[in-house]
């Protein structure tokens, strides 16, 4: 894949670099967006406060999205930045290091979605009438699965109409309406939280494989099409935030694959400049 030629007079090799970095700096805002969301959303589900074993639960988003956005760094130094010959010794330890604590991280990450599920099977339907009469009783009102607020008399009657459900051991209700949606959006990031970890896996063999000169033609693209399945699994989780959570949700997933895009742009140019230089040298000593 050269990236030759030039549009309106700019190099190509310049407007890519230009349009990958644009990503990644609106990732960069993305992550910032996710950890004050899980912050005020932990004050909802964490009444005593978040202990030391509870923040993985608490702040699944905050921790994930941090722990990509840095192994989406390393995977740039990788397979763009830092040339072959200089990928040993500090360098490689150092950016193995960061990466194996973002995996760490990352999984904890993927327990702490799952644990929404758990959240969610904690809502039993309630026998009171209206949202008013359950004031006093319960303490907030879920409005969608990251967002609450809290249950008063003033903010009551815009809960929604019955039937209800609550969550006693957080003192949290919701309507039923949002009951499918909830559990539906529980299940698509956890799904999703494991998918890109399977893609990250298959992305590191390549890399690992690549550095050791052993990325044969047929590898590759057995790897590529393992991934084509894991990034259309990546893409229904996108079209299902778009439909039944809403648009941040669905921008960030869009944003993220369209980044990991670039890193597999990346590796195919490195992996054909890597093969063009073998087959010289093949040449050149027959």
């Amino acid at each position: 894949m050269a990236l030759s030629g030039s549009y309106f007079g700019v190099k190509t090799s310049t407007l890519y670099q230009l349009l990958k970095y644009s990503i990644y700096v609106i990732i960069f805002y993305n992550v910032i967006y996710f950890t004050l969301e899980d912050y005020n959303s932990s004050a909802h589900r964490f009444r005593e406060g978040v202990g030391f074993r509870d923040f993985y639960d608490a702040f699944p988003q905050a921790i994930d999205s941090i722990s990509w956005f840095i192994l989406l760094l390393m995977l740039e130094l990788e397979t763009w930045i830092i040339n072959d010959e200089d990928h040993k010794g500090l360098v490689k330890w150092s950016i193995n290091g960061v990466a194996g604590i973002c995996y760490f991280f990352i999984l904890l990450a993927f327990l702490g979605y799952s644990q929404k599920i758990f959240f969610m099977m904690g809502f039993e339907q309630a026998s009171f009438a209206t949202a008013c009469d359950a004031v006093g009783s319960y303490l907030s009102y879920l409005i969608e699965l990251d967002e609450f607020a809290a249950l008063s008399a003033q903010t009551c009657t815009s809960v929604g109409p019955a039937p209800y459900y609550v969550n006693e051991a957080n003192q949290i209700i919701m309507i039923g309406s949002l009951l499918f949606d909830s559990y539906l959006l529980a299940f698509t990031e956890t799904t999703n939280a494991a998918t890109w970890i399977l893609v990250v896996l298959v992305l590191w063999i390549d890399v690992y494989l690549q550095f050791r000169g052993e990325l044969t033609d047929r590898l590759f693209r057995i790897n590529a099409y393992i991934k084509i399945g894991l990034y259309s699994i990546l893409i229904i989780a996108a079209i299902i935030w778009g439909i039944y959570g809403n648009f941040m949700d669905f921008w960030d997933a869009f944003i993220w694959i369209a980044a990991f895009f670039f890193i597999e742009l990346n590796l195919l140019q490195w992996h054909e400049e890597t093969e063009a230089q073998a087959h010289a040298d093949r040449e050149s000593a027959s």
